[in-house]
């Protein structure tokens, strides 16, 4: 039968392990009592308690000095870390607690990138200044593909096709209009699709989701667009 002692984990009190700590580096019961607001007899006491818990002797007595044996010296090297972590957990669950601190990776298409994140980011950045964000722009397709290596934490795009394992959290409304100046013969006029048949246009390029919406707008209207310039 198993001893189940010696395999589950020891109920350690965390005062202990910082006396434990403390008398390791100073090596005296007296000085660490002082350092620790403790009685020299309460320091023997988190030792002997400890010792008896983990069922190790922990130290040898030299005098008055206190010098740690073999397991005591491995103890020390893997507690020192583990009360480091220990003590900046409070500080961890304040800032958790007041606010998101950490960093945040974004991935977004020419359009949100340009034009919808730059006022979001900014809100975002004087809410949780100890948030530090990095936006990655480029074509919706290569952002996705980021999201799904998980290079990126969240994506802000055009497109419908999305990756297995991702899901939309939010959706953006936005508008795309024509703009022509204002000598142009159809200047504030309202328009039929039909105007537009015989216009010169300045698109998006080829991969871009914009494009693509326009694209798809104008095959449902019937009406061929003439593209004269494409811009990224």
């Amino acid at each position: 039968m198993r001893d189940q002692h010696r395999t589950s984990l020891p109920d350690i009190d965390f005062r202990h392990l910082r006396t434990f700590l403390t008398l390791a580096r100073l090596g005296n019961f007296s000085r660490t009592g002082q350092q620790v607001a403790l009685s020299q007899s309460a320091v023997s006491r988190h030792i002997r308690a400890l010792e008896d818990t983990l069922g190790l002797r922990l130290f040898q007595r030299l005098g008055r000095r206190a010098v740690l044996t073999s397991a005591g010296q491995t103890l020390r090297t893997r507690m020192k870390t583990l009360m480091r972590e220990a003590e900046s957990l409070p500080r961890v669950i304040r800032d958790l607690a007041e606010g998101l601190r950490g960093d945040i990776r974004i991935g977004a298409s020419i359009t949100a990138a340009h034009t919808i994140l730059p006022p979001l980011l900014g809100a975002y950045r004087r809410r949780y200044p100890r948030v530090e964000l990095a936006l990655q722009p480029g074509d919706s397709a290569d952002v996705l593909d980021t999201l799904a290596r998980g290079e990126i934490d969240l994506a802000f795009v055009g497109s419908d096709a999305l990756p297995p394992g991702t899901s939309v959290v939010a959706e953006i409304p936005d508008q795309v209009l024509f703009i022509a100046p204002r000598a142009h013969p159809l200047a504030g006029r309202r328009l039929r699709p039909v105007d537009l048949a015989g216009c010169h246009f300045i698109q998006r390029d080829a991969s871009s989701d914009t494009r693509a919406l326009v694209g798809r707008w104008f095959q449902a209207q019937r009406v061929q667009p003439r593209t004269v310039m494409e811009v990224g």
